[in-house]
């Protein structure tokens, strides 16, 4: 039986990889998982390993800042893993992880090292001394590998400046996979149910936020723009899912700007599909994104879009899906989210687009397109 070694955030293992490896072992290969246990979810990997009863998961002492010294060890647990067992393919993610696996595996013999870019740290509008670096490390990391997948058009074209080994390829898919049949809208009376749960009343016009709570995912914008539409929209709320370091100061905002009672924190969500259920339109203000996925699960339960312009964000949303404004934008926001406010007619005919554009970025189509880059 071939093998397979993923290495990644625990994180993202939960998010992303669940149905890429159960796919994988359905199509004849043992799979390993060597993740780095940074989200708490390491208990959710363990269950789902023991229901597909193949390979097994080792945890690397890896983490997301380059600068850590505690990725020294990571760094030579994978050398162990490399040295003890063989592989005939290894997917790896992530600027840290995808670096330091692929030098523990640059020497490794009849494997196939293929690594996921989910969004170089280097882009159009970044700082320049970030993407100088970003970039340099990147291109050196292209040197041991077989296969560089994008998941953005800005980042493939980018990629092609790159030097692979002999025979590598660079490769450019719609995203990691999104399960939209998961996603749906509710009926009226569940919608009742849900809304109350959430502090919401049948007649609130709720807008969605994704993401954890960050610099990068930019959540003052949106919520200032709700606060300077308070007077106008008397029934605009928004649902904030997610945590992160910038919780407490984003509930402060709140407080200061009078919205404590627009705006609810509910941390995060196993149940996203539900809440996004009962939403009426979804919202992303990231300053960078490699492709939105929060944006897909959002248009796959039949919500219109409001997004800051990035890479990720222009492979996602066109004028049938949504509007793109600029991400420090905050008249752009409050902007864009009052035309939906006003026009149910326009999100009625947005929503029904938006059910069928998610497809394209279904995990089905992933699934096959990642195995044969993979196989390739």
């Amino acid at each position: 039986m071939k093998k397979i070694l993923l290495t990644c955030t625990d994180l993202m293992a939960v998010q992303f990889f669940t149905d890429h490896i159960k796919f994988w072992h359905e199509n004849g290969y043992c799979v390993d998982l060597a993740c780095s246990p940074v989200g708490g979810r390491i208990d959710d990997l363990v269950e789902f390993f023991g229901g597909i009863k193949n390979g097994s998961i080792k945890t690397v002492a890896l983490n997301r800042s380059p600068l850590k010294m505690s990725n020294l060890k990571g760094f030579l647990q994978l050398i162990k893993i490399a040295q003890k067992e063989h592989y005939d393919n290894v997917v790896t993610n992530d600027p840290v992880m995808g670096l330091l696996t692929r030098l523990a595996f640059a020497n490794k013999k009849g494997t196939k090292i293929t690594y996921i870019a989910h969004g170089f740290h280097f882009y159009k509008g970044g700082s320049k001394l970030n993407n100088l670096i970003y970039k340099a490390i990147e291109g050196f990391a292209a040197h041991f590998t077989d296969s560089l997948v994008t998941i953005n058009k800005e980042d493939f074209e980018a990629a092609k400046r790159f030097r692979l080994k002999k025979n590598g390829k660079i490769h450019h898919i719609p995203g990691i996979g999104v399960s939209t049949s998961k996603f749906y809208k509710s009926s009226k009376e569940d919608c009742l149910e849900i809304r109350k749960e959430l502090g919401l009343s049948g007649d609130d016009f709720a807008v969605a936020v994704i993401g954890e709570l960050n610099n990068n995912k930019n959540q003052e914008v949106i919520i200032r723009a709700i606060a300077s539409l308070k007077d106008e929209c008397p029934g605009l709320k928004a649902v904030f899912m997610g945590k992160g370091e910038k919780a407490e100061y984003l509930e402060n905002l709140c407080n200061e700007l009078n919205v404590e009672d627009r705006i609810q924190f509910l941390g995060y969500r196993r149940d996203v599909n539900r809440v996004l259920s009962v939403c009426n339109l979804g919202a992303s203000a990231s300053i960078r994104e490699g492709l939105g996925v929060n944006l897909i699960e959002e248009m796959a339960s039949g919500l219109p879009i409001v997004a800051s312009e990035n890479r990720g964000h222009r492979d996602i949303v066109t004028e049938d899906s949504g509007i793109l404004v600029q991400a420090t934008s905050v008249d752009g926001f409050a902007e864009a989210i009052l035309s939906f406010y006003k026009s149910p007619e326009k999100c009625e005919v947005v929503s029904k687009s938006n059910f069928e554009l998610c497809k394209q970025f279904d995990v089905e189509t992933v699934k096959l397109l990642l195995l044969s880059i993979i196989e390739g």
